[in-house]
């Protein structure tokens, strides 16, 4: 790997230079934006560290020259604490991460290696781990499972960050699967060897959370009696889930930021700081910005936990998924020595109708009671739960007429709201494939289109066949 060193300070230019030779890897430098451009042009780069402050060309156009002329180049932006908020813009607009100074030879080293291992994966993609998130066959990644546009960018950007040493926020309704991506996440960065500690912030008083998270000295209260590490100092090497981050106190946010600021944690009643190096990741099922405009929230704060932003969407909008995930539960929690059971093609349209409240976690409860609790090989009707055929979320027919002959068609509506017509569409072929049980035959003859036609919606929606073939 062909590294570039850029910094107008040659101590520091320097330093970065020789550790990236030890470490084995080609590395030439730049005093300056202009000399950087230049070698651009000449050569070609698989990593760049940058400078952010220089003149008179500064990081970020160093930033923009490589993202136009060597895309593949991925560029870490090196910086002090009094640009560190222009860096994490620059994060968003391309650059793959930041260090500040004054910065530890380990963490160079560090983010070497993760360019170096992002780079391996693209020449040679994993196809292991590519097939287990496809087809759900890891317990943990339950969650993940599904084909709708929506799961699929999310998948794409969580491979895209894992390697990175990036903040994340991830926003959702409860039960949507954050920590399963936060999880997700640390499995497949580089600090996957290192502690993942989750941490419901909402679930304690400010003063417990306090001591939680940065831990605290002998005597630091009544009840102090033996010093204690947090969670922060726990998690050292590795990644802290803070858990519903928007319900902490603006009080307490004035110290975690400080923490975010400096790397570094002051346990209750110290006076010296220990140093940490901890990927945090925060996760929220509130509008955050609407937070920060109502004052209940820190906009710096906010700033710092949502360089990358992920937002996991609701059940209820990703309906094509629900068949999937039902099969991978149930055989998640079909016991040892049992016949995997089935789902009746009415029990299924009743699930997949369903607006499912609890999102993931909900469905997750109730396949799992369905498929301890069957004893005749098949979930029927009568075996649904009561709750979700009282309506609660299942669609509206109502009858609409439309020019088609001299006969009305029946549009479907949700909480009195018209479905797209690629809903409707949509709808209308699960609805015709489970029927037929997948038989693509019957399916095109009922309807009235060729086979051709009804396969290029089969991949446009991307409904799994294999899935529907056998349900009674």
């Amino acid at each position: 790997m062909r590294i570039l060193v850029v910094d107008d300070e040659k101590e520091i230019r320097e330093l970065v230079r020789d550790v990236l030779i030890d470490d084995g890897y080609e590395v030439d430098e730049a005093s300056d934006g202009k000399a950087a451009i230049d070698k651009a042009a000449a050569q070609r780069f698989d990593l760049v560290f940058c400078d952010v402050k220089m003149a008179p060309i500064d990081g970020f156009a160093v930033l923009r020259e490589f993202r136009e002329t060597q895309p593949q180049a991925e560029v870490i932006l090196m910086t002090g604490h009094g640009s560190l908020e222009a860096a994490l813009e620059a994060v968003r607009e391309g650059a793959v991460d930041y260090i500040c100074k004054p910065f530890e030879i380990d963490d160079v080293s560090a983010m070497a290696r993760a360019a170096l291992d992002r780079q391996r994966l693209k020449r040679e993609p994993n196809e292991a781990r590519a097939e287990a998130m496809h087809a759900g066959d890891e317990p943990e990644f339950s969650g993940l499972i599904g084909r709708s546009p929506a799961m699929i960018e999310i998948l794409k950007t969580v491979g895209r960050i894992a390697p990175t040493n990036l903040p994340v926020l991830i926003c959702g309704e409860s039960g949507t699967g954050k920590e399963v991506i936060a999880r997700t996440i640390h499995q497949n960065s580089l600090r996957a060897t290192k502690p993942f500690i989750a941490v419901n912030c909402g679930a304690l008083t400010e003063t417990l959370l306090e001591t939680e998270l940065f831990g605290h000295v002998r005597g630091a209260f009544t009840g102090a009696q033996m010093p204690r590490r947090g969670l922060f100092e726990e998690a050292d090497g590795g990644t802290l889930l803070l858990d519903e981050i928007t319900e902490t106190s603006p009080a307490f946010q004035v110290k975690l930021l400080r923490v975010l600021q400096e790397n570094e944690v002051k346990r209750v009643g110290a006076n010296i700081a220990t140093r940490v190096n901890v990927r945090v990741i925060a996760t929220t099922n509130r509008d955050p910005e609407k937070l920060v405009e109502n004052g209940f929230f820190r906009q710096d704060l906010l700033y710092r936990l949502n360089v990358i932003t992920l937002t996991l969407p609701p059940l209820r909008d990703r309906q094509s998924d629900i068949h999937l995930m039902i099969e991978s539960f149930i055989k998640r929690y079909t016991q040892p020595g049992r016949s995997r059971v089935r789902v009746s093609a009415e029990a299924l349209r009743v699930l997949e109708n369903y607006r499912w409240p609890g999102n993931v976690r909900e469905l997750r409860h109730t396949i799992q009671r369905l498929t301890v609790l069957n004893s005749g090989g098949v979930i029927r009707l009568e075996d649904i739960p009561p709750r979700l055929l009282e309506g609660d979320g299942s669609e509206e027919v109502t009858e609409i007429p439309i020019a088609n002959g001299s006969s009305p068609m029946l549009a479907t509506t949700r909480n009195g709201k018209m479905l797209t017509w690629a809903e409707v569409e949509q709808n209308y072929l699960h609805q015709v494939l489970r029927e037929t049980h997948g038989n693509k035959k019957q399916a095109a003859e009922i309807m009235g289109i060729d086979r051709k036609t009804l396969s290029r919606m089969v991949d446009r929606y991307q409904i799994n066949l294999d899935l529907l073939k056998g349900n009674s």
